[in-house]
């Protein structure tokens, strides 16, 4: 049995994967000796830096600032960081998602203020680039604000901006091979999703993390639509639905033979873009598109990557003066 009161957090963008993560265990010394008993850590005394096993899920570096305060650092990949997350909770250890207002002007000791210390707390995992010298600015904005010298945010603004720190999910949809994939591969720089000039060929929805003009998303290559899908076919794409209703835009995809499916049908609840994929093999005849791009030649691609970020965080929103509540 576990008394939940030793405390963790993830210090690093877990939005990709990187050489090295960072996770921030906190709480009583005796919290901190029982938590990395657990974890199969083992002992560690105040101020070493130490190479242990994390849980039996990696090795990595484990240093103990103080006694109520370790920092375990291993690799950075997903797939290490989602294995070790659930080894700590089922350790017995409550995941925070910040810190409380003396928790962290005791971690950010150089803060000026209460808004530089969450600038602080929030700026190691921000993980678009915008956001970054939005962040920096705050603590000017806010004490400007408090002199009256600029109006405060709105609920709007802030929820809009807060997709510079969560990343929101972009969708793409249509029927089978018109080059979804290949255009996911495009936005990414790199192949990511298996192509082939065979109808059905993504069985599932293939989820990656992309920056597109500065803003990361997680962009996600649904299967294509077919009537006469097989089973396990069909049920991929009944799950795509699920991600396309939840998605903050989406993507409705086709070609000059195989129009865009209906949104009203699919239930979209976020925003819509129109794209007319593989626009080398010719235009449409009946319906017109938002962005027109081409995977093989290149067409279109940054537009397309460009007009979603300004979609999903317009211009005017990134450049207001107001001070944005960035934090929870």
């Amino acid at each position: 049995m576990t008394d939940r009161t030793a405390r963790w957090r993830v210090l690093t963008p877990g939005s990709a994967a990187g050489a090295i993560a960072g996770i921030e265990l906190t709480g009583s010394a005796g919290d901190i000796d029982s938590a990395l008993a657990r974890l199969g850590a083992g002992a560690v005394e105040v101020g070493q830096v130490v190479l242990r096993s994390l849980a039996g899920v990696d090795r990595g570096l484990v240093a103990r600032w103080t006694g109520g305060c370790v920092h375990l650092m291993p690799h950075g990949g997903l797939e290490v960081m989602r294995a070790l997350a659930g080894a700590i909770g089922d350790a017995g250890m409550r995941e925070l998602g910040g810190l409380d207002d003396a928790s962290r002007r005791v971690a950010y000791p150089e803060a000026s203020d209460d808004i530089e210390a969450h600038v602080l707390e929030v700026l190691a995992r921000a993980p678009s680039p915008r956001g970054i010298d939005l962040l920096l600015d705050q603590p000017r904005r806010w004490r400007l604000h408090e002199l009256g010298k600029l109006p405060g945010p709105d609920v709007y603004h802030s929820a809009v901006l807060a997709r510079l720190l969560e990343p929101p999910m972009v969708a793409a949809i249509g029927a089978s091979n018109i080059g979804k994939s290949s255009l996911t591969n495009a936005l990414a720089g790199r192949r990511i999703s298996i192509t082939a000039d065979e109808a059905g060929t993504t069985r599932d929805h293939v989820g990656v993390m992309l920056e597109l003009d500065g803003l990361a998303v997680r962009f996600v290559d649904t299967p294509g639509l077919r009537r006469e899908a097989p089973g396990i076919e069909w049920a991929a794409q009944e799950a795509a639905g699920e991600i396309v209703r939840g998605a903050d835009i989406v993507l409705l995809c086709g070609d000059k033979d195989a129009p865009p499916p209906d949104a009203l049908s699919l239930g979209c609840k976020g925003m819509i873009l129109t794209v007319l994929l593989r626009s080398d093999l010719g235009a449409p005849a009946t319906w017109p598109a938002d962005v027109v791009t081409s995977a093989r030649t290149g067409a279109g691609v940054r537009e397309l990557s460009d007009r979603i970020r300004r979609e999903l965080t317009p211009d005017r929103l990134l450049t207001d003066p107001r001070p944005w509540r960035f934090w929870r």
